[in-house]
């Protein structure tokens, strides 16, 4: 768990649908403590989609430094 951005990016409470999947394309490219949330991936655009895809790639490159 990446605790320094945790502890930077809290969601805020009553956050829209959009600011949510945007928290957690942020949260997927800088930790990996849990995974992408399956019901926001359904309701993402597909230009969002490919964004959490490229995040998830970023996470895993960085892992293995």
């Amino acid at each position: 768990m990446n605790r320094e951005w945790h502890e930077k990016n809290k969601m805020p409470a009553g956050t829209t649908e959009k600011e949510r999947i945007a928290w957690h394309l942020e949260h997927t490219a800088h930790c990996a403590c849990r995974p992408f949330p399956e019901g926001l991936v359904a309701k993402m655009s597909a230009a969002e989609q490919r964004k959490l895809a490229h995040a998830a790639k970023l996470r895993e490159t960085a892992a293995k430094r």
